[in-house]
């Protein structure tokens, strides 16, 4: 289950970026204004539905929530920053390197043990997301440094997503998250916001309306799995920003990109489960 929540969750990220760099191209504003939106519709959202279902605001362990929202704000800032300079594909591929840092600092800040497999099915993903991006790194733009250094702030905000998880409920993580980022987010958006140009208004509602779904889905899915599993599955949005390029903005699906996805495909089934479970099944059958 944790696994389709996950990829779900991906899906809207990906849509986010997508429509971040709509933003960007169509407009004089930066794409930063798309992470505020997300923020701002995130913790407006979540306070409406705590006084609604009457709710605490008690949180049972603040400080992980406030590590996890300080870096995830960090992360999501420099990923949108990212759009200004390069494309989708080099920002969602160079993002998603942060499950190397997550399976490396995992044992030091969430005490979890990884399994040998990780790392061989962590490789091979990489090397499919390596693949379908096909980025050069012989002459890495501002965009590409910036996506990296967002990788390197998502994997420590995914750890304490765990820790946070351990004592507070969803909906709490979610809230903080969201207020906390809106407040951070608001200094690097102002610029955009008091200049605003409303031909980009319903791409940056869009841009932050399936940013926070993936929030949403994205704290619910960690509900069923670790750091690393996580980590690693949520690569899945390299795949995800290929076809939806393909798709939306007529970029190519060429054998390259095909090889990459059936790399990346294989190893989320086989981190999902799916052919321990049949096996279990035909046993007990």
């Amino acid at each position: 289950m944790g696994v389709v929540i996950l990829i779900i969750a991906n899906l809207f990220f990906v849509l986010s970026s997508y429509f971040g760099k709509i933003v960007t191209s169509t407009t004089e504003m930066t794409a930063v204004v798309t992470s505020f939106s997300r923020f701002l519709i995130g913790s407006t959202s979540m306070l409406i539905y705590i006084l609604f279902k009457k709710k605490s605001f008690k949180a049972g362990n603040l400080k992980p929530i406030a590590v996890r929202s300080i870096f995830n704000s960090v992360s999501v800032i420099f990923m949108t920053w990212s759009l200004q300079y390069t494309t989708i594909t080099n920002a969602n591929m160079l993002q998603m390197t942060y499950p190397v840092f997550v399976i490396l600092l995992a044992p030091l800040i969430t005490k979890e043990e990884n399994k040998n497999s990780n790392f061989i099915h962590l490789f091979i993903i990489m090397l499919g997301s390596y693949i379908v991006s096909n980025p050069s790194f012989k002459h890495i733009n501002i965009g590409d440094f910036i996506a990296l250094t967002s990788a390197v702030s998502a994997a420590i905000s995914v750890l304490y997503l765990t820790i946070s998880r351990r004592e507070n409920e969803a909906y709490i993580i979610i809230f903080y998250v969201m207020l906390i980022g809106t407040i951070i987010n608001l200094p690097f958006a102002i610029k955009d916001l008091t200049n605003f140009d409303f031909s980009g208004l319903l791409p940056t509602i869009l841009a932050g309306l399936t940013g926070f779904l993936g929030q949403i889905f994205f704290t619910w899915g960690y509900k069923y799995v670790d750091s690393a599993t996580g980590a690693m599955i949520s690569t899945s949005r390299i795949v995800m920003a290929a076809i939806i390029g393909f798709v939306f903005l007529s970029e190519p699906i060429n054998l390259r990109i095909i090889t990459g996805i059936i790399l990346i495909t294989i190893s989320l089934i086989e981190i999902s489960g799916y052919f321990k479970r049949d096996k279990s099944h035909e046993s007990e059958v």
